[in-house]
C-alpha cells in the first residue's frame, strides 16, 4: 500500500494522464472523501482503504495557493458551482494538473476534473506560482493572498473570479473537445456567433454614449439662439422648449439603456455567460455519469446503484439550472431588441421635432441660418444614434437567434 508523503510536488515529475480520462470524486459537507470513480484512485496512486473516509484534502498540495482554495469554498458554500487549476499529490508525492469543477449537492459536493491544455492554463500556472511563492516564503496571510490574486485576474481582463472562472471552463471545454471530437463543432460555432454580436453591441453602446454626450450642449444652444430670433413665445422658440424637454428624458434613457447597472445589454451578456457554463457543467455532469456507468467499486465499498442515483440527481439539477439560464438569456435578448428599436422610434420623433425647428429657421432667412447650422449638427447626432440602435437591435436579434437555435 502506498504511503502519501507532504513531499513538495514541484520537485517531481507529474503523473500522465489522457485527455479523455475525466475523473471524479464525491464528498460531504465537511469534504470528506464519500466515493469517487476508477480514474480518480488510478490517478492519485492512493488505495480506496486510504481514500474513503479520508479529508479531500490528502491530495491537495501547495503548488495550489490557499486563496484559491478560499475562493472556491465562499462560492460552494452559498451553493454556486466553482472551477479552478489545482494542482492535486499523489500517494508517492508526484502531481499532476487538473481543472476542477465542483457543484454543490444537497449531500455534499461532487468535483469533476478534466486535463487542461488551453493557454488560460499557463497563464494561471504562472500566476500560481506567485502567488504560492508569496504564502509559502513570506507568509502573507489568506486573506493577502485573495486580494492579489484577484489584483492578478484584473490584469489578465477578468473583472471577478467568477469571470476567471467561466472563461476557463469553456475554454478547456473547448480544447478537450475540440482535440477529442467535432461533434460539437457546430454548439462551438453557435458561441462564435453570439459572443461577436455582444462584442458588436458592447461597442454600439460605447459609441451610443460618446454620441449623446455630443449632444448635452446643442439643445441649450439652439434654445437660447431661438430666443434671440423672435419674441418669447414665438414658434421656434416653442420648438425649443419641446425640444429641450423631450431630448433631456430620452437621452436619460439612452445612458440608462447603454451604461446602467440593470442595463438589459448587462444583464444579456451575464444571463448568456451563465447558460453556457451551465450548459457545459451539464455536459462534464453527464459524461462523468455515463462513464462511471461501468466501474466496478462494490469490492471497494461504494454501491453503484448509490453512486449512479446521486450522479444522476446531480445531473438532473444541473439541467434545470442550463434550462432557466437559457431561457433568461433568450427572454433578455428579446427585451433588448425591443428597447433598442423603442428608442429608436423616439429619437426618429425627436429629429421630426428638430425638422420643424429647422424649416421654421428658414422662414428667418439670413438671420434663421444661425440656429439652423446648430440644428444641422444635432441631426448628424441624431443619424448616428439612430444607426447605432438599429446596429444593436440587429446584434440583438442574432444573438436571440443563437441563444434560441
Amino acid at each position: 500500500m502506498a504511503e502519501p508523503t507532504d513531499q513538495p510536488v514541484s520537485t517531481l515529475n507529474d503523473v500522465p494522464f489522457e485527455l479523455s480520462q475525466l475523473f471524479y470524486s464525491r464528498t460531504d459537507k465537511r469534504g470528506v472523501i464519500q466515493a469517487g470513480n476508477a480514474v480518480f484512485q488510478i490517478i492519485s496512486g492512493f488505495e480506496w482503504g486510504q481514500l474513503l473516509g479520508a479529508p479531500h484534502k490528502i491530495v491537495r498540495n501547495y503548488d495550489t495557493p490557499r486563496a484559491v482554495f478560499r475562493v472556491m469554498w465562499r462560492l460552494i458554500q452559498a451553493d454556486q458551482i466553482a472551477v479552478a487549476y489545482v494542482r492535486n499529490k499523489t500517494a508517492d508525492g508526484r502531481g499532476y494538473w487538473v481543472l476542477a469543477m465542483i457543484l454543490p449537492s444537497p449531500e455534499g459536493y461532487l468535483s469533476v476534473r478534466i486535463k487542461p491544455t488551453s493557454p488560460l492554463f499557463e497563464k494561471a500556472k504562472a500566476m500560481y506560482r506567485t502567488l504560492s511563492a508569496a504564502e509559502q516564503g513570506d507568509k502573507i496571510s489568506v486573506e493577502e493572498s485573495e486580494a492579489r490574486l484577484l489584483a492578478e485576474l484584473n490584469a489578465l481582463g477578468f473583472a471577478s473570479y467568477e469571470a476567471f472562472q467561466t472563461a476557463a471552463l469553456l475554454g478547456e471545454f473547448r480544447s478537450r473537445s475540440t482535440a477529442l471530437s467535432s461533434k460539437l463543432k457546430s454548439y462551438f460555432t453557435d458561441i462564435d456567433r453570439i459572443n461577436k454580436g455582444l462584442q458588436a453591441i458592447k461597442s454600439a453602446q460605447v459609441d451610443l454614449l460618446t454620441a449623446v454626450e455630443s449632444l448635452r450642449d446643442l439643445p441649450t444652444n439652439m434654445r437660447i439662439v431661438a430666443s434671440r430670433l423672435e419674441p418669447s413665445g414665438g414658434p421656434l422658440s416653442a420648438m425649443s422648449d419641446i425640444y429641450n424637454s423631450t431630448s433631456s428624458v430620452l437621452f436619460q434613457e439612452i445612458t440608462q439603456f447603454a451604461l446602467g447597472q440593470s442595463s438589459i445589454s448587462k444583464l444579456m451578456s451575464e444571463a448568456f455567460e451563465k447558460s453556457c457554463f451551465s450548459k457545459v457543467s451539464n455536459l462534464l455532469a453527464e459524461e462523468i455519469m455515463l462513464s462511471s456507468a461501468n466501474d466496478n467499486l462494490q469490492e471497494h465499498g461504494v454501491d453503484p446503484k448509490v453512486e449512479m442515483a446521486f450522479l444522476g440527481d446531480v445531473f438532473a439539477h444541473y439541467s434545470g439550472i442550463e434550462r432557466d439560464s437559457l431561457q433568461n438569456a433568450e427572454r433578455l435578448a428579446q427585451d433588448l431588441n425591443r428597447a433598442s428599436y423603442d428608442l429608436r422610434r423616439s429619437m426618429l420623433g425627436l429629429d421630426t421635432i428638430r425638422v420643424m425647428g429647422l424649416v421654421e429657421s428658414g422662414r428667418l432667412g439670413a438671420e434663421g441660418s444661425r440656429i439652423g447650422a446648430t440644428m444641422e449638427q444635432i441631426g448628424g447626432c441624431h443619424r448616428t444614434i439612430i444607426a447605432l440602435l438599429q446596429s444593436i437591435k440587429d446584434n440583438a436579434t442574432i444573438v436571440n437567434a443563437g441563444v434560441t437555435g
